[in-house]
């Protein structure tokens, strides 16, 4: 996707729901808000409440037929000193937007300028249809690396959820700090030998 990983941004975890919820607790307090963009994957109001942690809501924009992001509201949510993160569903599930390089460029501007955190769900980027071109977050540039925590696996692409393999990269020395602090206080480390290597085999081997 056209986007350069460097290993040491990478931690393992067993999914990207558990990932999610390690995250919340890590960059918030309890009474924090967390901006969501519903209508979203359920599991994501989840992670939120069960770190009593405050769903904050952004929703989208049904506009002829196509799901937009309502900045205006977003950037009025952002403001609140007390709203720490949005969790970015990217590309978005269940609306299947692909969201373009200006809409997530607007995006990190407004969170950005108002220091709210961007954890980045990009489990669903190797599903591109009709011509789709995925953007990755972090690929932006410097600015939106630097504050964003981005989460993937081959899961949803291979079907290998089962596999209990994930990634959570993070370009931002500081805050792969408190990724690892997370993880460690969750007891979230290493991986399944068998989950690796299927990982690989379907990356390294997969047909197109």
């Amino acid at each position: 996707h056209g986007w350069t990983v460097e290993p040491e941004w990478i931690a393992l975890a067993p999914g990207v729901v558990p990932s999610l919820n390690m995250l919340v607790r890590t960059f918030t307090q309890p009474g924090d808000g967390v901006i969501l963009q519903p209508p979203v994957y359920h599991p994501f109001y989840m992670v939120i409440d069960n770190n009593d942690a405050r769903v904050v809501r952004n929703p989208l924009r049904l506009v002829d037929g196509r799901y937009e992001m309502d900045f205006d509201d977003l950037e009025a949510k952002a403001a609140d000193p007390a709203v720490k993160m949005l969790l970015l569903c990217s590309p978005h599930n269940p609306v299947g937007r692909v969201w373009s390089e200006a809409e997530l460029s607007r995006l990190g501007e407004i969170c950005n300028r108002h220091e709210v955190l961007v954890v980045a769900d990009e489990l669903h980027a190797d599903l591109m249809l009709y011509g789709s071109v995925f953007q990755p977050y972090a690929a932006l540039g410097q600015a939106f690396a630097d504050n964003t925590v981005v989460c993937s696996a081959a899961s949803k692409t291979f079907s290998l959820a089962g596999m209990h393999t994930a990634n959570i990269i993070t370009p931002n020395p500081a805050l792969r700090e408190q990724v690892a602090a997370g993880l460690r206080k969750a007891a979230m480390f290493g991986s399944n030998p068998f989950g690796a290597a299927a990982v690989q085999a379907a990356y390294d081997e997969g047909e197109d």
